[in-house]
């Protein structure tokens, strides 16, 4: 009876075995070992004493701002290719054109547009943000290199053109502290053709090539390199397929713009609830134009439009929510800039601005008296778009307020892309009283560049 029982809880036994995977190692001894796959992770095969082969993107420190990744995007090792990108896109393709570039304007027409209108322009630069591949792709602060960045790496190695695993290419070793990297001759994509494979780096950086006439054609800039110049002070047409050599290191931080600060009798009491700024934000004296501010942004660019304002997000198509009042937060630029008790005005502090003031048109503008007699002169200055500063004198004014647009479309959806803002049109009168018309509080999209006239309790 005892053998039967030990019989039966050994075939127990081997069926429980039968039930699960198990792996037979055969060791050089001649012993064997049995082990659960379910129990393992991984299998890798390393020589005693060294590390095992990293996972994920990996990074050289060469001395420099930034540590840069060992390979492409794309690729797996640095003799590898990678992937060939548009300039601000974060897919490859088959074929880089102007009609494949996402970031082409399908309307465009050389009769009525500029030239650079054919592109939707992103920016000064794009790193770390959604038009960034290594940003969206890798993560944390992996990002495409800027043109500083570039450059910084170029005059900051010797640079020697070399091999790995039968791929020619250049091997750039730091001067500060002998670390190197080498980036493979994988040549470009026009269209569908692949040139220059095996005679020339070239890899997109983040920065746009920035023309003192916005109205000519888009250029960002690109470094080249090939066996005898190393150099990121080219330019190239978007939509041309280069390499991504990716950095690690925080977005370059954001400079903010030299104001003048309004001292106390630069401080209007008109009469109402808040005292108003005798000059714009920007300016220096109360005739000046100031400077064009994105709604929530905190700089002046070349021209405003949706693909380069920050609170875009070109993955979703949709307008990032800073919230429903901005005034007095961090999103408001007067805040930040002026500081002191000083803010940008809410809608209901403009209204009353339009509804308790006298409005005296002239060629430039508008002088607000207040019901104490006092009174602030709001230039006309137009806004900043996609064209850049206003061309002409002639223009309507616009000010910003900081309530976004709460309001909901036919669809029930969120109107996230105006946000409050104070109006007047240019009217084109014969008198000084028919310059404008009656200014209004209103709605403005908040990627246009405009003005703003701070407030304090």
């Amino acid at each position: 009876m005892k053998k039967l029982l030990l019989s039966l809880l050994a075939l127990g036994s081997v069926a429980a075995m039968a039930q699960q995977k198990v792996m037979r190692i055969a060791l050089n001894d001649g012993t064997s070992q049995l082990v659960n796959v379910n129990d393992i992770s991984k299998i890798t095969f390393e020589n005693d004493g060294e590390d095992p082969e990293p996972e994920g993107p990996q990074m050289v420190d060469m001395g420099l701002s930034v540590k840069w990744a060992t390979y492409n995007m794309g690729a797996t090792k640095p003799s590898e290719y990678g992937n060939f990108y548009a300039y601000g896109e974060i897919e490859p393709k088959d074929v880089y054109s102007l009609e494949t570039y996402q970031w082409y304007y399908p309307d465009y027409n050389d009769w009525d547009c500029d030239q650079w209108e054919a592109y939707y322009k992103l920016g000064a630069t794009f790193t770390g943000t959604n038009y960034d591949v290594a940003h969206v792709k890798w993560g944390d602060q992996w990002r495409v290199p800027t043109k500083a960045e570039w450059d910084e790496l170029i005059y900051n190695c010797d640079w020697t053109w070399s091999s790995v695993s039968g791929v020619l290419g250049c091997k750039a070793t730091s001067r500060i502290n002998g670390n190197s990297i080498f980036l493979p001759a994988a040549g470009n994509m026009v269209d569908d053709q692949h040139t220059h494979d095996q005679l020339g780096c070239f890899y997109w950086t983040s920065t746009e090539y920035v023309q003192a006439d916005i109205s000519k054609e888009c250029r960002n800039y690109r470094a080249n390199l090939d066996a005898t110049n190393q150099s990121a002070d080219g330019y190239d047409y978007p939509e041309v397929g280069f390499s991504i050599r990716p950095v690690y290191g925080p977005a370059p931080a954001e400079l903010l713009p030299e104001v003048t600060y309004p001292s106390d009798e630069n401080m209007v009491d008109l009469g109402l609830s808040v005292k108003w700024a005798s000059f714009n934000l920007g300016a220096a004296k109360e005739s000046g134009t100031g400077l064009f501010f994105c709604w929530g942004e905190f700089t002046q660019k070349q021209y405003s439009h949706v693909y380069n304002y920050k609170y875009y997000d070109p993955l979703t198509d949709d307008y990032i929510n800073i919230g429903d009042q901005i005034s007095g937060t961090d999103y408001d630029v007067a805040a930040t800039l002026w500081g002191n008790g000083w803010r940008m005005p809410t809608m209901a502090e403009m209204q009353e601005l339009v509804d308790n003031c006298t409005w005296t048109a002239t060629s430039s503008g508008y002088k607000v008296t207040g019901p104490n007699g006092n009174s602030i002169f709001l230039p006309a200055c137009g806004m900043m778009t996609y064209k850049g500063a206003p061309r002409t004198s002639s223009e309507p004014g616009y000010y910003w307020c900081g309530d976004a647009d709460t309001r909901v479309n036919w669809e029930g959806k969120p109107m996230s892309s105006t946000a409050g803002a104070l109006r007047f049109s240019r009217a084109y009168g014969s008198n000084a009283s028919e310059y404008f018309g009656a200014p209004q509080v209103g709605y403005a999209s908040r990627a246009g560049g405009i003005q703003i006239r701070p407030v304090h309790q």
